[in-house]
């Protein structure tokens, strides 16, 4: 979505006034989300966060923000030419790192965050939030495509990752055996 400075100078404060009202706990945890409420005050900056600033603010190296965005995995907004990143991106971004740290692969995290969009939510750890601005909201066509798409690369992801389960479990019971042999503890029988 393309801005002029006015249009985003009156969305940062748009944004900032109904933040201000939320309640103490839920504020603190979209900082904590952020990484702090140095950076979600920056967030909310009227001036915008950039490229650079944003890869600092969220200790990335800006080749990786970059990837994201060429990976359609980061939607900041445009204004003036230049991407001005806000808390949406905070959010987005996590939840790419988040997939990511289950070694799912870019097309998997890509179809999982399409789902949670599809459905018009985000998570973050136990936060849910709602992720749909107006312009974004499907049709009836394009939601049942998009339900088709993404819930085979969901299903497919969410094969792999019980695959992992089950390998996970089984280097844990060995894991669990060596530590009982080095502590000279009879060996327990794996329940089958």
């Amino acid at each position: 979505m393309a801005l002029t400075e006015a249009q985003f100078r009156t969305l940062v404060a748009f944004s900032r006034d109904n933040l201000a009202q939320l309640p103490p706990a839920t504020r603190a945890g979209l900082e904590a989300l952020c990484g702090g409420p140095e950076v979600f005050e920056a967030l909310l900056d009227p001036r915008g966060v950039g490229i650079g600033r944003f890869a600092a603010l969220m200790t990335l190296p800006v080749t990786t923000v970059r990837h994201l965005l060429r990976e359609d995995l980061l939607h900041p907004l445009r204004v003036g030419g230049r991407f001005r990143f806000l808390l949406h991106n905070v959010i987005e971004l996590r939840g790419v790192q988040e997939w990511q740290a289950l070694d799912l692969t870019l097309d998997e995290v890509r179809a999982f965050l399409q789902g949670q969009r599809l459905v018009g939510l985000a998570t973050q750890g136990e936060w849910v939030m709602s992720v749909y601005r107006q312009a974004d909201q499907p049709t009836p066509e394009q939601v049942q495509q998009l339900k088709t798409t993404v819930l085979a690369q969901v299903q497919a992801a969410v094969a792999r990752l019980e695959e992992k389960q089950v390998t996970l479990a089984r280097q844990l019971e060995r894991a669990r055996a060596l530590a009982a042999a080095l502590a000279g503890q009879p060996v327990s029988e794996p329940p089958s």
